[in-house]
């Protein structure tokens, strides 16, 4: 009756397991894309398409996510019992006996796990295919981010070089005013050396920015799983969905795929000291030896009659210390598990703040740059354009005043550029996932 409840209880864990595995394998197939369906990137993008193009074809991503495959296919492994031990030999000097010569013997023999073993393993497997799971939305987390930058690094540089070629042809025309002006005798030579050494300046600065387009756009296409040489569109004024300021920690806290990832980490940690204390229990060894017999040669009785025997082994665990030792091992995995765990929810809480610094950082320099300080640089260079034209200021009030109103123009495109950079950094640390990449697929597909 025992043995009875014993198998009973077996094959209600080990439903219960396959359960468990089916669970987590459907969650896996929604993220799963077959490479013949992803569709191409249009040629016209904004950056939320980059960012939904590198779900789909992300190495990174791709590997991670087979990662977490092979964790789930462990639950099998981890569940499943130890394979059965066949034995055949042969007589090689036949034994004698009443009934006949014994010529050859057959054993088989099934090792039986004491029970909760198998219950503890398939836990351990569990939380590392959870763990994977995690790491997985982490590295997705990451990899959006880093297209996110990598978007804003080409727009910045495309409104930079916009910015600078604008405010070189200011200066080229003043080169043209003091040209005639010298031609005519009424300015002197080295006010036309002067603007002519600031075009060369600003000509060197915009070709910097015209060069670092290739390098800049190699890592987007890098990031979305393209070639290197492949246009990059980058339209205006990119945008993340912003989220709000309050109950963000807590937020953070909860929802964090990294936090996430440690924690199931701790919980396989837990598990695996259950199954230490577990596997230092004997282990039973039921087998059935059946021995074939020939016929006896002398005449009279019962003869070739073959002999069957049932066996039971038992593993007894009397060497201590190296079960002692796993044990301890598993607790100091545990004990480090938990105290990886804290430090990341410290470093977390702490980036957070950073992050959202930064944001408002970039926020009251947007405000201060895109307003009545870029107004007034307008302002000034467009009151000191028309005093020079009229010959009342000279070329270095000029100059001065069309390099402040560059920086401002600078500043205020790095101060909005640093804004979408701050949010999607925030949006990552609170756990902001992207839609599973099934749904992203359907949303390329024509």
């Amino acid at each position: 009756m025992i043995a009875l409840m014993r198998v009973a209880l077996f094959l209600l864990f080990s439903s219960s397991a396959v359960s468990a595995q089916d669970e987590v394998l459907e969650i896996w197939q929604r993220e799963r894309v077959r490479s013949a369906q992803r569709s191409a990137l249009r040629p016209l993008v904004d950056m939320q398409d980059y960012m939904h193009y590198a779900q789909l074809n992300n190495p990174d991503v791709e590997a991670a996510l087979w990662r977490w495959k092979a964790a789930i296919d462990g639950v099998i492994a981890a569940r499943s019992w130890a394979d059965p031990h066949v034995a055949v030999g042969h007589f090689l000097r036949s034994v004698e006996t009443r009934d006949g010569p014994q010529e050859q013997r057959f054993s088989v023999a099934q090792a039986i796990p004491w029970p909760g073993v198998l219950d503890a393993r398939s836990r351990v497997a569990l939380a590392a295919a959870d763990a994977e799971r995690w790491r997985y939305e982490h590295l997705r987390a990451d990899v959006t981010v880093s297209v996110v930058e990598a978007y804003l690094d080409c727009y910045y540089l495309e409104r930079a070089i916009e910015v600078t070629e604008r405010s070189m042809q200011l200066v080229q025309h003043v080169e043209e005013v003091l040209r005639m002006r010298y031609s005519s005798g009424e300015q002197g030579h080295s006010d036309l050396i002067n603007v002519q050494v600031e075009l060369g300046l600003m000509e060197d600065q915009l070709s910097s920015l015209r060069d670092g387009r290739l390098p800049a756009a190699s890592l987007l296409n890098a990031l979305v799983g393209r070639q290197q040489d492949m246009a990059v569109t980058v339209l205006d004024s990119p945008q993340v969905a912003q989220l709000e300021v309050d109950s963000l920690r807590a937020w953070a806290l909860r929802d964090n795929p990294h936090i996430q990832m440690l924690r199931a980490a701790v919980m396989q940690a837990q598990y695996a000291v259950d199954l230490s204390e577990r596997e230092g229990y004997p282990d039973l060894t039921l087998g059935v030896d059946y021995v074939r017999t020939g016929e006896r040669a002398a005449a009279g009785g019962p003869s070739g009659r073959d002999p069957l025997a049932v066996m039971a082994t038992v593993k007894l665990p009397v060497w201590r210390a190296g079960y002692r030792g796993r044990e301890k091992a598993a607790i100091s995995r545990y004990q480090a598990a938990r105290s990886a765990l804290q430090n990341r929810e410290y470093r977390l809480l702490s980036e957070l703040e950073s992050a959202l610094f930064g944001r408002r950082e970039s926020m009251r320099k947007m405000a201060l740059y895109g307003g009545d300080l870029l107004t007034k640089a307008e302002q000034a260079f467009s009151v000191m354009q028309q005093s020079f034209t009229a010959g009342r200021s000279g070329f270095f009030e000029l100059v001065s005043a069309q390099r402040t109103l560059l920086e401002c123009q600078l500043a205020h495109e790095r101060a909005s550029v640093e804004r979408v950079r701050h949010e999607a950094r925030i949006q990552r640390l609170v756990g902001r996932r992207m839609p599973s990449r099934s749904v992203i697929e359907r949303g390329f597909a024509p």
